[in-house]
């Protein structure tokens, strides 16, 4: 494993970057084909495309930053190199969830139709990042004796459990469903919820494999993001009153 994919001239294309840009690609390309459906004008997809892109990597900073502020206190500066690495994912859900809402508030669509045509790209995004990951040789876990445990530079000798691996097979799966679910949702929401329960309850168990991570008892901080994305899906869809009603678009054929 390398993190670097290939250089041309003096610049270095890293796997981790690569993977996200064809992930977000991947986004700009499928939501305004399925934004029709679901009552939204394409236009305003293409008009917000960028700002929200930019909106998304400084939720993901931020959210990082905040996760690990003792790797900023000599020289904050280093907030804004993102060329360095450094993003949370659930910071990047959070902004792009307030940049739908404001979009509901100027346009009058609907934030969580926005949300469950995003839960696509979400859930592939997060397959594609895991595996630039893999190839920085980060977000291992415990040591291991199964037969497919790797052996991670900087990480000693022993075979350790691919959580990345792990993570890419599940989305996978999940972007199967997702799928599936989008095209008859009860209500608007419904499938992003039904998506970010599936991913965090997945981070939850995987990230217990990473005891070496732990900063809160037995649990780590992307455990901890991830339970409280867990309760705001459960509330959303069991206890929310008025995530009941019926969508009021046609679901992708």
């Amino acid at each position: 494993m390398h993190p670097i994919a290939f250089e041309l001239g003096p610049f270095a294309i890293r796997w981790y970057g690569l993977m996200m840009a064809l992930g977000l690609a991947f986004g700009l390309w499928l939501t305004p084909r399925l934004a029709p459906r679901f009552g939204i004008p394409v236009v305003v997809v293409e008009r917000h495309a960028v700002p929200f892109v930019l909106t998304v990597f400084a939720g993901a900073r931020l959210a990082y930053v905040l996760a690990h502020p003792s790797d900023f206190l000599s020289d904050p500066l280093e907030i804004i190199r993102l060329d360095r690495g450094g993003i949370g994912s659930h910071g990047a859900i959070a902004a792009g969830l307030v940049y739908f809402a404001a979009l509901q508030r100027r346009h009058g669509i609907s934030m969580w139709s926005l949300a469950d045509i995003a839960a696509v790209w979400i859930v592939a995004i997060n397959a594609l990042v895991r595996f630039g990951n893999f190839m920085n040789g980060e977000l291992y876990g415990d040591p291991t004796s199964l037969p497919w445990g790797v052996v991670f530079s900087g990480a000693g000798d022993a075979p350790r459990h691919p959580l990345q691996l792990y993570e890419i097979v599940t989305s996978v799966v999940l972007l199967g469903f997702v799928w599936r679910w989008l095209r008859a949702p009860a209500f608007p929401g419904q499938v992003f919820w039904r998506a970010m329960i599936a991913m965090s309850a997945v981070r939850l168990a995987l990230d217990a494999l990473r005891a070496h991570t732990h900063v809160v008892g037995p649990l780590a901080a992307g455990q901890i993001a991830a339970l409280a994305l867990l309760v705001a899906g459960v509330w959303f869809l069991v206890l929310r009153p008025t995530a009941r009603r019926p969508a009021a678009t046609s679901a992708p054929r």
